[in-house]
């Protein structure tokens, strides 16, 4: 392995996941701009569809990786708290929790004809 690549692994290797989905990003960026420049300019059989595609399928994958390792119980409470201040309808969740729904078949009255 080349001493290059091999100082390029140890830096990232020291840094934390969300620099590498930075980096990862920022050359997704990179190359799709110079593969659709490149399309456009110099090789216009040179196919830009499949390779942005799969290389944005391997980011997404990354990026969800990352969120989902970064959840915790702090997290998910900050979030609920988050959701119940910004609840729009909280007057029919508080008649909810007050009278709970129930399933019963409501009793009409008759109608003679």
């Amino acid at each position: 392995m080349p001493a290059v690549l091999r100082r390029i692994i140890d830096y990232y290797r020291q840094r934390s996941p969300i620099t590498l989905l930075w980096h990862h990003g920022a050359l997704l960026l990179i190359v799709a701009v110079l593969l659709v420049a490149g399309r456009f300019t110099v090789a216009p059989w040179l196919p830009v569809f499949w390779p942005l595609l799969i290389w944005y399928v391997i980011f997404a994958f990354h990026f969800l990786l990352l969120r989902s390792l970064s959840v915790g119980d702090d997290w998910a409470d900050a979030r609920a708290d988050k959701l119940r201040r910004q609840a729009y309808d909280f007057q029919h969740v508080k008649e909810i929790y007050k009278e709970p729904t129930t399933f019963k078949t409501p009793k009409l009255p008759r109608r003679d004809k």
